[in-house]
């Protein structure tokens, strides 16, 4: 029966309606007519072909299989022996720089071996499947010769950049014939397939380590999201771009099987890598889209080096942080976009702002763009030079933030998702930027329509927030704005106003740095040679730190001594030298009067066997002392995921970098208990949240930044009662939160008070 479905020369059927099934299967004998014989009789067709019902073409159709997978990783395991034996000079050679523009280690490692080899495997599946595509029609024979050169034949019929020879055609040439015939078998699974890029990248995706694809950046873009960003750029006969297009999620047909449709009339897919192109390449012809890739990096293309002009551009960029970038890559795309943009951009940016940078210059007015993107640049400094570039040249019709609290959109990227909807427009042109936090699963014609004409307010599946885009200021937290804060904060006083803020010290190693009791017992150092520290917020369960909490923290085994000595005589200030002095001149090192090695020399030659940070610890006059600061005042945790607690600091211990300290408040004791008490506070929550940076997962870092424009009451303008009463509550708040009381009550109380403030 399934022979009889399937086409001559294919392997599995095309794509079949529930008529086609069941008409065959009656033509054969089986009495589809009885409604327990037909529902044994689909389940056992549908496990045998592994294909799957398809609700818009009204279709079964072939799903991508773990057997496909297996596949490509058995034929890349007959590759990979090879690697030590049979590979030329050159081809190594070529190797290597194919590895290095993916961002792998090493190809002596055999992780990044298996990677290269199960990546030949699947240039040759998919342009095998892309061949197929093009016999259907009479342009090229059946695949019956030897592959490669069918390949080569094709590139010159066909005039399609993806049969181009590469190097991983000549490694794809060491994989057993009969194992990797078993995998060009696949090739119509893709063929008929009714969502070509998303299934190819799902196999990219299984085949490729996850921690490559994040030194890339790389992030497959959900089809619900794609489809949102792609009928918003493309509107009607219109020629789009798609840099970066890895598999072309973003630019393919939201269904090859429709009838009509509202895809591009053209597609220019620009990456780096030849690999993504011939996925790109493959996914928009096996979906009827009309396209011309290149391998190219985009930041180098201009608009003149396209045979077309663009009309609009979706782009998943990708997401590599600006110190990941070599050196020499960073300083020259920032020198080009400067001079292109004519605005100061921060080094620290990350690659994906580039591509927002560089994509306008492909637009002419009213033509559209769609960026899938992190959320950092909204609260983060070096986005405010990229938000005042959006500001000035777009009309930002939405930014749609995906719950950074819920499940991320991406299976294997721990960042908040940022969609944003913009189009080119004339200077002076008055536009609302509508924000839309998306806290539900939304299919993508709700968000469509959100982002055309959502209404303001809160929808079952989110939030949508209306700002005039002239309100909008680039130094502002665009993040506050998917969940405005109600607390009118025009009359308050930025926090450093009244306090130095500084981040703690990094150690360099808090292994090495940060010590027990039992640690300073067993090697014998003296007081005199550490300092106190709180090591850490999780040690701190209440509103406040006393000489108490560290004394328990003691005798409870934690680190509380930060190694701290002055400048020891004899010692080497940097610690490579250090490490010499120990291997190889040890008597130089200083001894007491019993010729024994000092008890805090002793400890830090320790250091030689352990991996200290030496970008932190060669920075420092002594690389035995981490850079001393003051004890401060006050302590705030720099992250969390519970809110942030300020806590009053009664004791000279320190603090290291996963702590904010205060230092030179300018207030006496009873103002600061009143700052304390509005910082603790719900009414200063909910101001807090509207500076926080919040990652994927809930987690909210506070930068230094921040803190110092953070909007808070100033206890020297208040009246005295007032003041008394704050300080007053605040003492009763840490006494409650100490004896393990409900502090809720005391909170309401809080706030009642401050509502006669603000």
């Amino acid at each position: 029966m399934i022979q009889q479905l399937t086409r001559d020369g294919h392997n599995i059927p095309s794509p079949f309606s529930k008529r086609e099934l069941y008409r065959t299967a009656a033509d054969v004998g089986i009495a589809v007519w009885k409604p327990d014989v037909k529902a044994r009789f689909t389940d056992r067709v549908l496990d045998q072909l592994h294909y799957e019902w398809d609700p818009v073409s009204q279709s079964f159709i072939p799903a991508v299989t773990e057997e496909l997978v297996d596949d490509i990783q058995l034929a890349a395991s007959t590759i990979t022996p090879s690697f030590d034996t049979e590979l030329s000079e050159s081809l190594r050679t070529r190797v290597e720089a194919w590895c290095d523009l993916h961002g792998f280690d090493t190809f002596e490692t055999g992780t990044v071996q298996r990677t290269v080899a199960r990546h030949a495997v699947l240039s040759v599946l998919l342009k095998a499947a892309l061949y197929e595509w093009y016999q259907h029609r009479g342009d090229v024979p059946p695949l019956s010769e030897t592959i490669q050169q069918a390949f080569r034949n094709a590139s010159e019929r066909t005039d399609n950049p993806a049969f181009d020879t590469f190097v991983l055609d000549d490694i794809a040439e060491l994989a057993d014939e009969t194992v990797l015939a078993s995998v060009v078998t696949h090739r119509d699974r893709l063929l008929y397939s009714n969502q070509p890029a998303a299934d190819i990248g799902r196999i990219y995706a299984a085949v490729t380590p996850s921690e490559y694809r994040q030194s890339l950046g790389q992030f497959r873009t959900p089809p619900e999201i794609a489809e949102a960003m792609q009928s918003w750029a493309a509107r009607g006969d219109c020629h789009l771009l798609d840099p970066g297009m890895g598999a072309g999620i973003l630019s393919s047909s939201y269904h090859p099987r429709w009838v009509l449709n509202t895809e591009p009339a053209h597609v220019n897919g620009i990456d780096r890598s030849p690999l993504s192109l011939v996925m790109g390449a493959t996914a928009l012809t096996l979906s009827g889209q009309a396209n011309k890739p290149q391998t190219s990096d985009f930041l180098d293309v201009r608009p003149d080096d396209l045979q077309r002009d663009v009309e609009g551009v979706v782009c998943n960029p990708p997401y590599t942080s600006g110190d990941a970038l070599p050196k020499q890559y960073k300083d020259r795309i920032n020198a080009n976009i400067e001079e292109s943009t004519g605005i100061e951009i921060s080094a620290r940016s990350p690659l994906y702002t580039y591509f927002l940078y560089h994509a306008r210059s492909f637009l002419s007015s009213g033509d559209r763009a769609a960026f899938l993107t992190p959320d950092s640049f909204l609260t983060r400094a070096y986005g405010t030079s990229l938000k005042q570039f959006l500001l000035d040249e777009f009309s930002i019709k939405a930014l749609v933030q995906f719950n950074p609290d819920g499940d991320s959109v991406f299976e294997d990227a721990q960042v908040t998702a940022l969609l944003s909807f913009l189009e080119t427009s004339a200077t002076g042109e008055e536009s609302l930027t509508r924000f839309i936090r998306v806290d539900e699963s939304v299919d993508a014609s709700t968000l469509r329509d959100a982002v055309r004409n959502g209404d303001q307010g809160e929808t079952e599946w989110g939030t949508i927030n209306h700002v005039p885009q002239a309100d909008l200021a680039d130094r502002e937290n665009w993040a506050a704005l998917f969940a405005p804060c109600d607390v009118d904060t025009s009359a308050l006083t930025s926090l450093n106003e009244l306090a130095t803020i500084h981040r703690g010290k990094s150690t360099g190693d808090v292994n090495f740095f940060c010590l027990t009791r039992n640690d300073v017992d067993e090697y014998g150092i003296s007081e005199e040679h550490l300092s106190r520290l709180i090591r850490q917020p999780a040690v701190v369960t209440g509103y406040d730190f006393t000489a108490e909490d560290w004394e328990n923290l003691r005798g409870a085994g934690e680190e509380v001594w930060l190694l701290d000595p002055d400048e020891l005589p004899k010692i080497k200030n940097c610690q490579y030298d250090f490490e010499h002095q120990v291997l190889f001149d040890p008597d130089s090192l200083p001894r007491n009067s019993d010729d024994e090695v000092l008890n805090i020399v002793s400890y830090l030659r320790e250091s030689v066997h352990k991996s200290l940070r030496a970008n932190v610890i060669d920075k420092r006059q002594y690389w035995y002392r981490p850079r001393r600061q003051p004890s401060p005042q006050v302590l705030v945790q720099d992250a969390g995921r519970d809110g942030f607690r300020f806590v009053l600091n009664e004791t000279s211990a320190r603090n290291i970098n996963n702590f904010r300290g205060f230092f030179d408040v300018h207030l006496d004791e009873t103002e600061l208990k009143a700052l304390l008490a509005y910082l603790n506070s719900p009414v200063a929550a909910r101001v807090i949240q509207t500076q926080t940076q919040t990652q994927q997962g809930g987690y909210e870092k506070l930068s230094i930044s921040a803190l110092h424009g953070l909007p808070v009451i100033d206890p020297t303008s208040l009246a005295n009662p007032i003041v008394t009463t704050l300080a007053d509550l605040f003492d009763e708040l840490r006494e409650t939160a100490r004896n393990d009381g409900d502090c809720e009550a005391v909170l309401h109380r809080l706030d009642s008070v401050l509502q006669q403030v603000i």
